[in-house]
C-alpha cells in the first residue's frame, strides 16, 4: 500500500483510489473517497471505497482540485 502512491502518481494526477477492505486501506493514509465527493456507479459499502489524494509523487495534499463525480469499472470486474 504504501508503494503504491509513488509508483502510479504522475504529475497533474491527485486521487489514488482503493476498492477494497475499509479497515486496511485508512492505516496507509486513505480515507472514503466520499469524502472528496467521488462515488462509484454500483453499489458498494462507502468505508470500502477509499482515496489518498496526493500532489506529487508520493507526497499527500488537501482536497483543492481532486476531481469530483461518479467512476465506474471495466465490465470484466463483474460490478
Amino acid at each position: 500500500m504504501r508503494a503504491v502512491p509513488s509508483a502510479v502518481c504522475a504529475p497533474g494526477e491527485h486521487p489514488v483510489l482503493v476498492l477494497g477492505r475499509p479497515d486496511h486501506s485508512p492505516r496507509s493514509g486513505f480515507a472514503p473517497a466520499s469524502r472528496y465527493g467521488i462515488k462509484p456507479s454500483f453499489e458498494w459499502a462507502d468505508e470500502a471505497m477509499t482515496a489518498l489524494v496526493l500532489d506529487g509523487p508520493g507526497e499527500q495534499a488537501g482536497p483543492a482540485g481532486v476531481p469530483r463525480g461518479t467512476i465506474s469499472c471495466p465490465a470484466a470486474f463483474g460490478v
